[in-house]
């Protein structure tokens, strides 16, 4: 499995997003490898959006993501935004932050 990381404000996110579900879609036996994951990153409206996929060649399309090794995922996140979470590689990986409201 391969990991990228971009910086996004607000909803600058959305075409990858649906990126990723093009590809889920495509390669639909593989979908435990699609992840989206980001976690607020101090300025207003600014998240680090993580993302997961099966190999390398899947990585093309998302221009400016930069790899990142699996040591280097957060391990808590704010939000869940594609794959499945109740099932490995995600319940492995991350934890959702707990927030007070």
């Amino acid at each position: 499995m391969i990991w990228a990381k971009r910086r996004f404000a607000y909803a600058e996110f959305a075409p990858y997003q649906d990126i990723m579900e093009k590809l889920l879609m495509a390669n639909a036996t593989q979908y435990q490898e699609f992840l989206m994951v980001s976690v607020n990153a101090g300025g207003p409206g600014e998240s680090d959006y993580y993302i997961g996929l099966p190999n390398k060649t899947l990585l093309a399309p998302f221009d400016k993501f930069q790899e990142v090794s699996e040591a280097e995922l957060p391990k808590e996140i704010d939000t869940f935004l594609l794959g499945d979470q109740t099932k490995e590689p995600f319940t492995s990986r991350f934890k959702f932050k707990h927030r007070r409201m």
